[in-house]
């Protein structure tokens, strides 16, 4: 803008101001694919040409030229303010307000002000007089205290946006503290220029202002990285994953947490904040040692009552710095109620599937075992019958002996199949709880000592959840046919041993004993009927049966069935 000008040393602050203000414009442009930053760098442009607008009026010597500089920036001023507000939504709420429609109806308040400002000089409506008394005066018309207005409610808006999200978003709570100091603090500045703009200061207040904003705004941007797409991804992750995660100091107490923990713990981040993991789960006694203590593994628990209790799977991790100095440490929370119910769900069909398929093999059971020795009653007593008729007396007793012995037999065999079956209806009770009950049972029936060893490495196979149904039910069953075996044939055995262990994915029943033995090479064409079946039934689940014995060494019979972890099952 031409005229005549004059060099003052107050105009270094407006440049030094609008070359600061250029900077956070390129640096919100050179990023302005993330929500919010194109509005930023339109609004850094328009705060940059009133601050330029500021010093050409400062520097211009003639009444011409400062009126001239005067208006190009009553051309900038609401612009500004309109895209701040811009940014100021599209950084609370990317993608809800800022329509392109509404981005017009914003902006057209400021192209009217444009009109208006241009063609002043026939209607007055912005201003109505100039005067200079060492500094430019001017008098408002109805339009500029109109467009003032509508300026300030720009500026209340934008407030109360950033007083929301302060209050309803503590992962943004600091940064917006700055930005809400820098617009409150430059709104009071310009005040204080209005106030006191009769008195002759070397400094502009409106300079100042704009200046103490830009700064704030700049240590919001740069500090927090409000730009940076991946700091914000990870801020939007963190607040609305499923998930609850809880950051506790180097104290143990509460530091942060996100919604979804605030929801779990039924406490709002003020509430929480300064409290213990302990405090926070009151009926979760010795909470804190059992996660310090747990190796990475997740530790659960339930919270609630009734039908409404859930379970949550927690992990704690130490959280360090660049030295390995631990600053505190990280809860997690993941509610796994929909996963049991699943699992739950999967192990009544499996248990239904596996009860379905024992009555499959009782039902052979019985037709091939009780039905061959009602056949062999039948014929016993059909002989005895023919030996009293033809007076034959003693050949008729030894035959109604050896019936009276079969059937009491059958009557012994039915007895301890009938208990067995009523062990194994307790699936919750898990595959070792089982095998208690069964090894107890045949002790307690039999008098014959029973020894049951479980290794260590073999301890997860007693979790319900680790073994099929299905698979469990015919090892126990393979179990309880030993255990019959003993009685029938190994005499008086002085030690019977049922050992559970587990080597590289493959799971070994062993039943031994020290009784009798017989030669297994004599039975190992299929004729010994129990062997038989426990060999069908361990071939049922995937497996293999063994049998070691020979006469007066003791019998032991070996299953292996592959098995997998939990994890993999339950994938």
């Amino acid at each position: 803008m031409t005229g005549d000008y004059a060099y003052i040393r107050s105009i270094w602050l407006a440049l030094v101001s609008a070359l600061f203000v250029g900077a956070l414009g390129l640096y919100g442009w050179r990023r302005r694919d993330v929500p919010g930053a194109r509005p930023l760098a339109v609004s850094c442009l328009f705060i940059g040409l009133w601050l330029l607008g500021i010093t050409g009026e400062a520097a211009a010597h003639d009444l011409s030229t400062k009126i001239g500089w005067r208006t190009f920036q009553g051309l900038v001023q609401l612009p500004a303010v309109t895209a701040n507000t811009c940014f100021v939504l599209a950084y609370a709420y990317p993608g809800r307000w800022l329509s392109r429609r509404n981005v017009f109806l914003l902006f057209l308040p400021s192209l009217v002000a444009a009109l208006l400002t241009l063609t002043n000089d026939s209607h007055h409506l912005i201003w109505r007089a100039y005067s200079f008394d060492g500094t430019l005066q001017t008098v408002r018309g109805s339009a500029n205290w109109l467009l003032t207005g509508y300026a300030f409610s720009l500026i209340l808006t934008s407030t109360l946006v950033l007083v929301r999200l302060f209050i309803r978003s503590p992962l943004h709570r600091w940064p917006v503290a700055l930005m809400l100091l820098g617009q409150i603090g430059a709104l009071a500045i310009y005040l204080l220029e209005i106030i006191f703009r009769d008195l002759d200061t070397p400094v502009d207040f409106v300079t100042v202002a704009l200046l103490f904003r830009a700064l704030l705004y700049g240590l919001a941007l740069f500090g927090f990285r409000l730009l940076d797409p991946m700091v914000i991804a990870r801020q939007l992750v963190i607040e609305q994953m499923p998930e609850g995660m809880v950051v506790f100091d180097a104290y143990g107490r509460v530091a942060n947490l996100n919604p979804a923990a605030a929801g779990i713990l039924s406490a709002t981040e003020t509430q929480a904040r300064g409290r213990t993991l302990q405090e926070l789960l009151p009926d979760c006694p010795d909470l804190t040692a059992r996660l310090a203590n747990a190796d990475a593994a997740p530790v659960e628990i339930s919270l609630g009552g009734g039908g409404e209790s859930r379970s949550y799977a927690l992990e704690l991790a130490p959280l360090a710095d660049f030295r390995g100095l631990i600053l505190g440490r990280l809860l997690l929370m993941r509610d796994v109620t929909e996963q049991h119910r699943a699992q739950t769900r999967i192990l009544e069909e499996q248990w239904a599937q596996a009860t379905m398929q024992e009555r499959v093999m009782l039902a052979d059971e019985l037709h091939d075992g009780l039905s061959q020795s009602l056949a062999f009653l039948n014929m016993q007593a059909q002989a005895a019958q023919v030996y009293l008729q033809v007076g034959r007396t003693q050949d008729a007793g030894a035959t109604l002996g050896r019936l009276a012995e079969v059937a009491l037999g059958l009557q012994s065999d039915m007895r301890e199949l009938i208990g067995n079956l009523l062990v194994v209806s307790l699936p919750s009770e898990g595959f070792c709880e089982t095998l208690r009950q069964v090894t107890a049972r045949f002790e307690e029936q039999n008098g014959i000592p029973v020894r049951l060893e479980i290794g260590d490495d073999a301890a997860a196979l007693c979790d319900p959840s680790y073994l099929a149904p299905t698979t469990g039910i015919q090892l126990v069953r393979i179990v309880q046919e030993a255990l019959a075996n003993v009685r029938k044939h190994a005499g008086f055995p002085g030690r019977v041993t049922v050992r559970l262990e587990l080597t590289a994915g493959q799971m070994w029943l062993t039943v031994e004993d020290n009784g009798v033995g017989f030669d297994a090479a004599a039975r190992a064409d299929g004729e010994h009927y129990g062997l038989r079946v426990m060999g069908q039934r361990a071939v049922r689940i995937g497996g293999a049966l063994a049998v070691h014995s020979a006469p007066g060494e003791g019998t032991r019979v070996e299953v292996c069935v592959p098995v997998q972890s939990p994890r993999v099952q339950s994938q």
